[in-house]
């Protein structure tokens, strides 16, 4: 009896179910229906606005709009409202204007970025609303620079190219400009060094890493923000320990930071002697020692560079040789010593008769021989510069120019990561390169840069030309990379905007999903141009994978600067 009660329920459900279906298709076309005045919103993801230090500015926000069914936008009306943070955190939208173009008024203040959106309300009978949402990005003066060092008229001027392409603006005294005053210091300039994470690799917990200028003369150095301009750190601060043991003679020489991770520290030379810093951004100099006494001997340096993992090659013109520092990163003198001195001002916290013991010659792997001798290159030679590299294979070292005098080539030195330590299989000394010099180019006015996306390879410039050289095979390739179009102009530096790393961000600033950007700064190469009568400019231009000028962007020129000493690129990555 309870299996046909089954049956029976099954049955009169399948016949309902074949009726209603029945009855559907049937009845299909029987319907008006009617098709939707579809409205599409195009706006940028992103609108960028530059702030001013001062006053207010406004940015305009204009949509482009389409119709399926209408090309009139008379029944449309509009309503733009922008995103705020309630006292719980949550998201609130407030009105902030009806008509089809938004204009914002954004304060020195408003460095946050600002969600807005666009709502339509199409009022036709079969009308709909309509919405999408961008992102207002202000843009912090000087977040995204070169910064340009000048001698002119007897005194050390700090300009800058403020903003990316062709929205730069050419500012010749941007100190001066926005503080007031000439840049504070005395002395024929030498060098200019950025850093964009300057400060501690914990972060605020020791002290908050910012993007900084070095501005070197032969009387003093200027630390400051590169953002405010506010000096971080005077040069007496910085060799505090010289005021202790009761030394005025200072006598700048050069200065080296390396606070991408991982971090080695700082390092400086004044008068003949050396001094490192814990990587923290306090800049809490002491004496550089020899690690081993039994190395220890006179040196006169004048070149350095970072060596990722390992420290920092030193080269000793006195001796014509090479030496290596070790790593200076040491968290709780960051963050006890260094911070209580520096900000509480405990001078209990200095330790005046602390020493680094971190400088040692070069040596050897003892399993493979070295392709040079690190402790005597020749007298023959003359430094040009010293980068560090990455290889293609993911190793990296630094790459030594110079000048022979004996062969009139130039000399490139390979010193390689991969053969410090004790189960190195690598030598240290791994290489040595020479190339002519091309014709109707000077050696005293080579300048020499690397950019890890290319390898064992180094850029030179010299006269109004820029070359490549790749030591990737077995003989060096040396190619012609750029010309300036007039041969009176002379090209005097060469940098990357960043030789060592990248950075990017999410296309939709709201949506971590989004696809990835690169900002490519490894791919920008700038040049200090000097067109003769105490007039110069920054060339900038992108390269390809290559390392071939990108013939799909255009090269950049920034003119209205004097007589350039030295430049470098600045971002504000926080």
């Amino acid at each position: 009896m309870i299996a046909m009660k089954r049956f029976i329920n099954i049955a009169v459900f399948c016949l309902v179910g074949w009726l209603l279906l029945s009855g559907c298709y049937d009845d299909k076309g029987s319907y008006d229906y009617q098709d939707i005045n579809e409205l599409i919103i195009d706006l940028p993801t992103i609108v960028s606005v530059r702030l001013d230090k001062k006053e207010a500015v406004s940015v305009k926000i204009e949509p482009k709009l389409s119709q399926t069914l209408e090309e009139s936008e008379a029944r449309l009306t509009y309503m733009w409202e922008k995103e705020k943070k309630n006292n719980v955190g949550l998201s609130e939208w407030i009105p902030c204007g009806e008509e089809k173009v938004c204009e914002l008024l954004f304060q020195p203040a408003d460095v946050n970025s600002l969600s807005v959106r666009l709502r339509v309300q199409d009022h036709r009978e079969d009308g709909s609303e309509w919405y999408k949402q961008t992102t207002v990005k202000p843009i912090v003066p000087y977040s995204r620079s070169w910064f340009v060092l000048q001698y002119n008229e007897g005194k050390c001027v700090l300009g800058a190219v403020d903003g990316e392409g062709s929205g730069g603006v050419v500012i010749p005294d941007a100190y001066k400009l926005d503080v007031g005053k000439d840049l504070p210091i005395g002395g024929t300039p030498k060098y200019l060094l950025t850093d964009w994470m300057y400060g501690s690799p914990q972060g605020a917990i020791v002290n908050k890493q910012k993007p900084v200028v070095f501005v070197g003369t032969d009387q003093d150095v200027y630390l400051m923000d590169a953002i405010s301009f506010e000096q971080v750190w005077t040069y007496r601060e910085m060799l505090h320990i010289k005021k202790v043991q009761h030394d005025e003679n200072f006598v700048p020489e050069w200065l080296a930071t390396y606070t991408y991770e991982p971090v080695l520290g700082e390092i400086l030379s004044d008068n003949g002697k050396l001094y490192m810093a814990n990587a923290d951004g306090y800049a809490v100099y002491y004496p550089l020692k020899w690690e081993n006494d039994a190395d220890a001997s006179e040196f006169k340096i004048t070149k350095v560079a970072p060596l990722r993992s390992i420290g920092f090659i030193l080269y000793d013109e006195q001796n014509y040789r090479f030496l290596k520092t070790g790593i200076y990163n040491d968290f709780m003198e960051g963050y006890m010593y260094n911070q209580f001195f520096r900000k509480y001002g405990v001078e209990d916290y200095f330790k005046p008769s602390k020493t680094v013991k971190k400088l040692a010659r070069i040596g050897e792997n003892p399993r493979v021989k070295n392709v040079f001798d690190p402790d005597n290159i020749g007298d023959d030679k003359e430094m040009i510069n010293m980068n560090m590299y990455y290889d293609v294979d993911g190793s990296y070292g630094v790459l030594a120019t110079f000048f022979s005098t004996s062969d009139r080539k130039i000399h490139v030195y390979d010193l390689n990561a991969a053969g410090f330590g004790e189960e190195a299989k690598e030598a240290i000394c791994a290489g040595e390169y020479t190339f002519d010099l091309p014709g109707g180019m000077s050696v005293n006015e080579v300048s020499v840069t690397t950019c890890y996306l290319y390898g064992k390879a180094v850029f030179f410039a010299g006269g109004n030309k820029i070359y490549k050289v790749d030591f990737n095979r077995t003989v060096p390739k040396i190619s012609l990379l750029y010309e300036y179009k007039d041969p009176n102009v002379r090209i005097t530096g060469l940098k990357f905007k960043n030789s060592l790393y990248n950075t990017g961000y999410n296309e939709d600033p709201n949506d971590w999903e989004s696809p990835w950007i690169w900002n490519d700064f490894p791919y920008c190469l700038g040049a200090s141009l000097d067109y003769g009568g105490n007039e110069g400019g920054i060339l900038e231009m992108k390269l390809t994978t290559a390392a071939e000028v990108d013939p799909d962007s255009e090269i950049l020129e920034y003119k209205g600067f004097g007589k350039i000493v030295d430049f470098g690129y600045s971002v504000k990555v926080n």
